[in-house]
């Protein structure tokens, strides 16, 4: 008797994968506003004023850009990784809830014409093609059921 081998998009726990897009997603408007703070402090040169100072080992005006990079470069990752998604009711989906103005699971709805139930079935393939563009770096969003040697 043969051995059925499985393809990774079989074994692919999609709950759980939708799951982590969502736990990342949830978190970019707060990153972006974040992003935006380097345009408030206004970064400028030190002043020197010639006082003696203690010697120290951090930079806070270069870890104030690091982390408005980090910020920044989030953003525009979740951007274009959105973009990459073919489709356009996933793209809806997906900026609807987590980019820009938030919209409620009934707008969209309403929006897609669309039951309750193929909506939520929806927003899962929305999740998880998000997850499946998601660069690994700087976290892997795909998970995986494993395989027993009697499957």
């Amino acid at each position: 008797m043969g051995r059925l081998v499985q393809s990774y998009f079989r074994r692919l726990d999609r709950e759980a994968t939708a799951k982590n897009a969502e736990r990342l997603l949830g978190d970019f408007r707060h990153r972006e506003q974040k992003a935006k703070r380097a345009d408030v402090l206004g970064l400028a040169s030190p002043s020197l004023d010639g006082m003696p100072r203690n010697d120290t080992v951090e930079n806070t005006a270069e870890g104030r850009i690091v982390e408005h990079l980090s910020d920044k470069e989030f953003t525009e990752r979740v951007r274009r990784a959105i973009e990459c998604i073919e489709s356009d009711e996933a793209k809806v989906i997906l900026c609807g809830l987590y980019i820009g103005r938030p919209l409620t699971a009934e707008a969209l709805m309403e929006r897609l014409a669309m039951s309750n139930t193929a909506y939520y079935h929806a927003k899962e393939e929305a999740l998880v093609a998000f997850a499946e563009v998601w660069p690994p770096v700087p976290s892997e969003l795909l998970v995986y059921r494993t395989v027993s040697d009697r499957d």
